[in-house]
C-alpha cells in the first residue's frame, strides 16, 4: 500500500481522483465501487480473466484521496484477489509458492507504476524511493534515504550472521556434550 498526505500543492484533490480513474480505466480496469462526498474520494476497481486468475496478476485496485486543495491524502492499494499478504501469513511460510510469490510482485511492480504516475501529476519535482514508494524534495535526500537503508540491511544480515553462528557453535557443543555424556555412560562413568 502506498500512502502520502500532499501539503501546499496547487491542484485539486478532485483532479487527482479523476486522473487515477481514467489511469485504471485505461489499463482495462471496470471502476466497480465509488463513494464521492465532499473532500472525500475512494473508488474500488477491479480486472479480471482466466489468465490473471492462472497467472496471479493484478486483479484489483483500492483508491482513496481525502482532503482539499492544499492539503490531502492519496492512499493506494493493489492486490490480487485471496493472495494479499496478510493470505500467505495466514496459510504459513511454507505455503508460498512461486506463484503467491510472482502474484505478490505483480501487485508491487503495478502498485509502484500507479504510484509514480500519480506523484508526478500531483508533483513532478518528487523523487520516489523505488523500495517503498517514499516521497522526497531532492535527489540528495533520496540518496541519503537509500544508503542508510543499505546500511541497516547489511546491519541486519551481520546481525542475523552473528546468530546463526552462535547458534551452530551452540548446537556443536550441545552434540559434542551429548557425545561425552553417551561416552561417560558407556565406560561407567556416569
Amino acid at each position: 500500500m502506498r500512502r502520502y498526505g500532499f501539503v501546499e500543492k496547487d491542484i485539486d484533490p478532485k483532479d487527482v481522483y479523476e486522473h487515477v480513474k481514467s489511469l485504471l480505466q485505461a489499463e482495462g480496469f471496470k471502476i466497480t465501487d465509488e463513494d464521492i462526498r465532499p473532500n472525500y474520494w475512494d473508488l474500488h476497481a477491479k480486472k479480471s480473466n482466466v489468465e490473471r486468475i492462472v497467472l496471479g496478476k493484478v486483479r484489483d485496485v483500492d483508491v482513496v484521496i481525502a482532503g482539499q486543495k492544499g492539503k490531502f491524502e492519496v492512499q493506494l492499494h493493489a492486490g490480487v484477489w485471496g493472495r494479499d499478504l496478510a493470505v500467505p501469513a495466514i496459510e504459513g511460510i511454507a505455503t508460498i509458492g512461486a506463484a503467491t510469490m510472482a502474484e505478490l510482485n505483480s501487485a508491487h511492480e503495478f502498485e509502484e507504476r500507479m504510484w509514480e504516475q500519480i506523484v508526478h501529476k500531483i508533483d513532478p519535482s518528487l523523487k520516489i524511493c523505488p523500495q517503498y514508494g517514499l516521497l522526497f524534495k531532492t535527489d540528495e535526500e533520496l540518496q541519503k534515504h537509500l544508503e542508510m537503508h543499505q546500511q541497516q540491511q547489511q546491519q541486519a544480515h551481520a546481525q542475523m550472521m552473528n546468530q546463526m553462528l552462535m547458534l551452530g557453535m551452540l548446537g556443536g557443543l550441545g552434540m559434542f556434550g551429548m557425545g561425552m555424556y553417551g561416552m561417560g555412560r558407556t565406560l561407567g562413568f556416569i
